[in-house]
């Protein structure tokens, strides 16, 4: 409890130590004061990369709380830590040519084995974008040094989130040795290139639609948090269309179709990761995931994620919504709303703010 507090309140006075100034920017718009856009800070990122995981059945599948009050975190620090300070104690353990066939090259497509894929597209695509994006986040509210403070952040919640992942467990773990060894740094360096900011803004648009984190005081547990990426594509033929993929714990691939001119409307179609299984290999820890189909519909302005609607099934049928800030006002307040129905969310409801990192939600849970 106390590393949860000191993590947050450290965040928080980085949140408040602020003022604005103009300048453009590759993946961060301040000009837009509605929807995903609205939502972003360091603060939101660090909850939605941290507590990821906690959404897709992990902890649940193999016995465990989601009460973030009582997760294991000093254990997974220790285990995290034992396991990037001597990678190649661990990867000897699990065999070169699994850690390389699962970890780091494409060579298989089976889900058991296909780890690299979250490798490439969460942490080097997707964290790469976002160190960037909160470099430039801290540069605009007058940080004296933006990039460090980014990768501070950055490094803070890519390591807590590993930790939360590890729980109770102690031994080997090649994961976060891939993770936070390789694939961030890879990430990091990649989008350190004007290049690439320049491919993945302009020619590629990558955005980052990430969640809304809601906290049930009831069982204390936050639901509704995670990282999720966007990109937008030219078609090869002539249309208004473009296309997309996204991606997080789902993969989704769609249309996007311009209803104004800063109107879009998106609808696609993939799979889910609705849950994870803890396995062992040479005494060494993975998990494997198990996949749901998935059908999304996501309306946006200026690319600024206003709404969704996610369906899953058959496995579990679900439906999860989220209604960003700035949609619509009550009175003075554009509050943002999170809903979840189904088999796996049962029924919630939880409310949101701009400038806030998080909200609140109530309801009966899986």
């Amino acid at each position: 409890m106390k590393t949860v507090k000191l993590t947050l309140l450290l965040l928080i006075l980085l949140k408040c130590n602020s003022f604005a100034q103009e300048k453009d920017y590759y993946f961060y718009h301040p000009e837009i004061k509605y929807g995903s856009e609205l939502s972003f800070d360091p603060l939101t990122m660090f909850l939605n990369g941290s507590l990821d995981i906690l959404r897709n059945g992990s902890h649940e599948n193999n016995g465990e709380s989601k009460n973030i009050f009582r997760l294991d975190y000093g254990t997974g620090i220790r285990t995290v830590w034992n396991n990037i300070s001597d990678p190649v104690k661990h990867i000897n353990r699990f065999g070169w040519k699994n850690f390389i066939s699962t970890e780091i090259f494409p060579i298989s497509t089976s889900k058991e084995k296909a780890h690299y894929i979250p490798n490439y597209t969460h942490h080097v695509i997707g964290a790469g974008m976002l160190y960037v994006k909160t470099t430039e986040w801290f540069d605009y509210h007058g940080f004296k040094y933006p990039h460090l403070y980014s990768i501070i952040t950055a490094t803070a919640y890519q390591y807590m989130n590993e930790v939360i992942e590890n729980n109770h467990y102690v031994g080997s773990n090649v994961d976060p040795i891939a993770d936070l060894l390789i694939f961030n740094p890879l990430g990091y360096l990649l989008f350190s290139f004007d290049s690439v900011n320049r491919f993945f803004s302009k020619t590629i648009r990558l955005y980052d639609w990430s969640l809304q984190p809601v906290y049930n005081p009831v069982n204390q547990e936050i639901e509704n948090a995670g990282q999720q990426f966007i990109a937008k594509f030219d078609l090869p033929f002539e249309t208004s269309m473009t296309g997309f993929v996204y991606w997080g714990i789902y993969g989704i691939a769609g249309l996007t179709i311009p209803i104004s001119d800063q109107d879009n409307f998106s609808f696609g179609a993939g799979t889910v990761v609705n849950s994870l299984n803890e396995n062992r290999l040479s005494d060494t820890r993975f998990l494997t995931p198990n996949t749901d189909g998935s059908i999304s519909f996501f309306y946006d302005r200026n690319h600024s994620l206003m709404a969704s609607a996610i369906i899953t099934g058959p496995r579990f049928y679900n439906v999860r919504f989220n209604v960003y800030p700035g949609f619509f006002k009550i009175g003075p307040l554009e509050p943002g709303f999170y809903g979840g129905l189904g088999e796996w969310d049962n029924f919630q409801i939880g409310v949101t703010f701009a400038y806030l990192p998080i909200g609140l939600v109530t309801g009966k849970t899986h």
